[in-house]
């Protein structure tokens, strides 16, 4: 026994002190300050010693925090469905499970081994893709986190511009949340194989081309109408929402509008 332990058992004998908190490595230290007998060395060693026991607690906690991860990530991954596919890529003609089906399907399942995740939009690199960070935290203290760079969804599939900077920025989050959360919990989508999904519904309705959104918005014009008062009237966010199927509707309906409206300022002409 050093000089300094058998010191401290001598001093507790006498005083009769029991270390408070159940910590007498650091009660043994404050004694120790309180004691100019004491070296100051020795206070250094103890303080030292103190410090790497710490470390070694917080390596152990951390450890035992990375076990209890993996352990419930393989736990989770082996009760994960492979969510069934409910949409329909009209561009593609094929069917695929978007967001809302794999948060319905899977999240319940990882948010009851303890899992929480979360998606942060961060800029855009050199390439114009945009970044999003992403972070998986157990209950446990264990966090992983990385950062996922997605090319931005702006274009159909014949390389045309089809959305606004907005419904871009919203398209290519969602796609890439979709696809993360897939990737992070090797989650698998594929058709329903009992016949009980419920029916695949449109989702990427084809919507009208650059030119044609210009016919529009000129039309617009000379229908004396604010986009705003145009959009709500047709249920959309933009001009180039504007479904294919409904390109000649919309064109026709804005047209009868500009003909009642030249009728009426030809009768007040003619009035006045």
């Amino acid at each position: 026994m050093n000089a300094v332990a058998k010191h401290e058992i001598e001093v507790q004998a006498d005083t009769k002190l029991v270390p408070v908190n159940n910590a007498p490595m650091v009660a043994m230290i404050e004694r120790i300050v309180m004691d100019p007998s004491i070296p100051i060395d020795r206070l250094e060693k103890m303080l030292d010693m103190k410090e790497r026991m710490e470390d070694r607690a917080r390596e152990d906690q951390a450890f035992q925090a990375r076990k209890a991860y993996f352990a419930a990530m393989s736990a989770c991954q082996s009760e994960l469905p492979v969510v069934t596919k409910t949409r329909r890529n009209s561009h593609t003609n094929s069917t695929y499970a978007d967001l809302a089906a794999i948060e319905q399907q899977a999240m319940p399942i990882i948010h009851r081994h303890g899992f929480a995740v979360s998606f942060q939009p961060d800029g855009y690199n050199q390439k114009g893709e945009l970044r999003i960070l992403w972070e998986i935290s157990h209950a446990q203290g264990h966090v992983r986190n990385g950062v996922g760079e997605i090319p931005v969804d702006g274009a159909g599939s014949q390389g045309k511009v089809n959305k606004t900077g907005t419904q871009a920025f919203g398209s290519t989050a969602t796609y890439g949340r979709r696809y993360l959360l897939c990737m992070l919990f090797n989650i698998s989508t594929g058709d329903d194989r009992d016949g009980n999904a419920p029916t695949a519904e449109p989702e990427d309705v084809q919507t009208i081309t650059e030119a044609q959104a210009s016919v529009i918005r000129e039309l617009i014009e000379k229908a004396a109408l604010s986009n705003d008062v145009f959009c709500k009237r047709w249920q959309i966010d933009a001009v180039t929402d504007v479904p294919m199927s409904k390109f000649n509707e919309v064109v026709q309906s804005l047209r009868v509008r500009i003909k009642a409206l030249k009728e009426k300022a030809n009768e007040e002409k003619n009035n006045g």
